[in-house]
């Protein structure tokens, strides 16, 4: 089933070498940022010259040094600022030379969505500093992320003293068995390594382990004695449910070093530092349920697509953190939630470290049952996104197609037959923009307190790496239909409420064909949960909602099909 959204995009390396440069000139840049934004150039512009095989070209090289001057400058090493001026002029040296047409670029996730940070990686190298001792070191970066993670874990080596060769590789193949596939500057590369130290670095290791495998297998015929082979992972495992092979075989024969987030910002207190201190507790994962849900009505959660977020209760009251994302990200996230506070939408904002929004902790309830509150809250808060700029017309197609597939695997091939009718409203849907809507209107994100009713959540959803990404705000309309259960008085008085906020008219027109494509896209973010979660609780709710969502499909198909 369709649940993800792809968000590579291609884009003109000379743009964004100009982008980099002119944040890199900005009176203040952000060295995380930047150091974040030269990762993707990185791994982009290398991909698109190594389509095949790695054998770093001089390009290669040039863009490599840049991103390693801005991981000292990120670290705050001795030398930021010089850095900081050597890593603007490789830029303008790459922007002179030749460049590739095209570059597909893509988001690193662990910076975006899960916490991934820059500082766990430079820990686990310093672990490795005082316990390895090694005299020198070949750092191999596994593209996308681990462009930008091993250049942090190769500054820290050199701001350590130790001479340091890095490089980056491309894993190609099945995901499950990948494979290097080096020319003979990479390999002599990693022959000249073979008397110190290779670090292999990358988020990780996901479901097959094979990323690592292929890099560490590299290394061994390359002549690297296993004991000199160091793992960077984003986090530790024995390797035993590793559905590679030969990722099982290696991982408990080599050094693994890892740092944790709660270790690194948690224990010390550098997460709660930025708002005075104060005790932490964590929300993740749906632990906010205890907190906000009465018990035995907890709504169905994925644990593992949740962000991270925490409590932090001070003496001047209490403040949620929610990781918003690293860089330019959660510079975005930040405009959009205290346009929400400040118009009265959303809990209000009191700023943004370290990648975590921080809102005013609001301690009311789920809104489980529409009202005429609830409603005005809804018509208000719609009406407000609807205000937006728009991304480019609907997506008519790609909504078709990913409502045939769910239907047909969630309902049968019969049913999706009976999809027939859609296309015959394509004029009107691509006559519609899309925009930065909500994507989700779970009932559990609308919470009554004492401010009244409170959207939450409603951050970036259509920018993040599910569906529906940027769409026609009859898509969030069709939500608050379905998930609230609306017959037919209450659906029109949704509509009339925010035609009369917005004066969009045209959305009841619309309205049957995002439903339907709604309900196929949450039964299959469902039927995939609850596949993943099995008998837990929450596979449970999952596997309840998912019946929901399909009875509700087929009975949105057959009303609409006769």
């Amino acid at each position: 089933m369709i649940v993800y959204s792809d968000r590579k995009r291609s884009e003109d390396p000379r743009g964004l070498l100009a982008s980099l440069r002119r944040r890199l000139s900005d009176a203040a840049p952000d060295p995380v940022a930047m150091l974040i934004e030269a990762g993707v150039l990185e791994a982009a512009l290398v991909d698109a010259l190594s389509p095949g095989e790695d054998d770093e070209p001089p390009l290669a090289r040039a863009l490599r040094a840049v991103t390693l001057d801005l991981a000292h400058a990120a670290r705050g090493h001795a030398g930021a600022e010089a850095r900081l001026d050597s890593a603007l002029r490789g830029i303008e040296d790459v922007e002179r030379g030749p460049l590739p047409g095209l570059a597909s670029v893509t988001e690193p996730e662990g910076f975006a969505f899960y916490a991934l940070y820059p500082e766990t990686y430079a820990e686990a190298a310093r672990r490795f500093l005082r316990a390895a001792r090694p005299e020198r070191a070949t750092v191999v970066g596994l593209r996308s992320i681990g462009t930008t993670l091993s250049a942090v874990v190769a500054a820290e080596l050199e701001a350590g003293g130790v001479p340091v060769r890095s490089l980056t590789v491309r894993p190609r193949g099945h995901p499950f068995e990948r494979e290097l596939h080096l020319g003979p500057r990479l390999l002599a590369a990693l022959e000249e390594g073979a008397a110190g130290h290779v670090l292999v670095v990358d988020e990780g290791p996901g479901i097959s382990g094979s990323s690592f495998a292929c890099a560490a297998e590299a290394a061994i015929r390359a002549g690297v004695p296993e004991h000199r082979i160091a793992l960077f992972p984003s986090w530790d495992s024995d390797g035993a449910g590793l559905r590679s092979e030969r990722a099982r075989a290696l991982w408990p024969r080599l050094g693994r070093w890892t740092a944790g987030f709660e270790e690194t910002f948690i224990d010390g207190g550098r997460l709660a530092a930025p708002w005075g201190g104060g005790s932490t507790r964590d929300l993740s994962g749906g632990l906010w349920r205890e907190r906000l849900c009465s018990p035995g009505r907890f709504p169905a959660v994925q644990p593992q697509h949740e962000r991270r977020k925490y409590l932090v209760e001070r003496d001047d009251g209490p403040l949620l953190l929610k990781f918003a994302g690293l860089g330019a990200r959660g510079a975005r996230a930040l405009v959009r939630a205290e346009a929400q506070a400040e118009a009265g939408l959303a809990p209000e904002v009191v700023g943004l470290a370290n990648g975590f929004l921080a809102h005013r902790f609001e301690d009311g309830r789920p809104a489980e049952a529409l009202d005429a509150e609830l409603l005005g809250a809804m018509t208000g808060y719609l009406a407000q996104l609807a205000a937006g700029p728009a991304s480019g017309p609907a997506r008519f197609d790609d909504l078709l197609a990913m409502t045939r597939l769910n239907v047909a695997e969630g309902l049968g091939p019969a049913a999706a037959g009976r999809t027939g009718w859609m296309e015959g409203l394509r004029g009107p849907v691509l006559a519609r923009p899309a925009l930065a809507g909500d994507g989700r209107m779970l009932p559990y994100e609308w919470l009554r307190t004492g401010a009244g009713v409170l959207k939450c959540d409603g951050i970036d959803h259509h920018d993040d790496h599910f569906w529906p990404g940027a769409q026609d705000i009859a898509w969030d309309l069709a939500g608050a239909v379905v998930e609230f259960g609306m017959g037919a008085e209450a659906r029109e008085r949704l509509l009339a409420g925010f035609r009369a906020r917005s004066g969009d008219g045209g959305a009841r027109e619309v309205l049957p064909f995002y439903e339907v494509a709604y309900l196929a896209w949450r039964l299959g973010y469902t039927t995939l949960a609850a596949e993943t979660l099995g008998g837990s609780d929450d596979g449970l709710r999952m596997g309840r909602a998912r019946d929901r969502y399909a009875a509700l499909l087929r009975g949105a198909l057959e009303r609409e099909a006769a």
